[in-house]
């Protein structure tokens, strides 16, 4: 006699309803550097003034090494300050290596530059409410 095997066949459906929830928190913290120096009668040639990194002194009066002054990031920018008075922008160019002013400016005048470079970091925390319900059908 031959055995039969009997399989057990049992279908299930689920449904899952809820949500998730998520919150973020976004802080930006700025970088700000300034750097100050005079200028001086081997700055200015052909209605253009160019300034060195050596010339410029730090926040804390040092003077700058070559390649010493900061460039802005992508989310960064620069102020530039001709004794005290914030310059339109495109009026110069900023490198690690220099600052160049488009216009001749007068002997003795002080130049101020601030970078300000912004950082971003971002958290999120998420929580659900999901419930799940299987039926199973025979």
């Amino acid at each position: 006699m031959a055995l039969d095997i009997i399989d057990l066949y049992l279908s299930a459906t689920s449904v899952v309803s809820g949500g998730v929830t998520t919150a973020s928190t976004t802080v930006s913290t700025p970088t700000v550097k300034r750097f100050a120096s005079t200028v001086i009668i081997g700055n200015i040639s052909g209605g253009v003034t160019t300034i060195l990194a050596t010339a410029f002194r730090n926040d804390s009066g040092t003077l700058l090494p070559a390649g010493g002054l900061t460039v802005p990031t992508s989310s960064g920018y620069y102020n530039l300050f001709v004794n005290g008075i914030l310059q339109l922008g495109g009026m110069s160019t900023l490198t690690n290596t220099s600052l160049v002013v488009n216009s001749a400016l007068i002997l003795g005048v002080s130049v101020v530059i601030e970078v300000v470079n912004l950082t971003a970091a971002t958290t999120s925390t998420s929580t659900h409410n999901l419930t799940v319900a299987t039926t199973i059908h025979s």
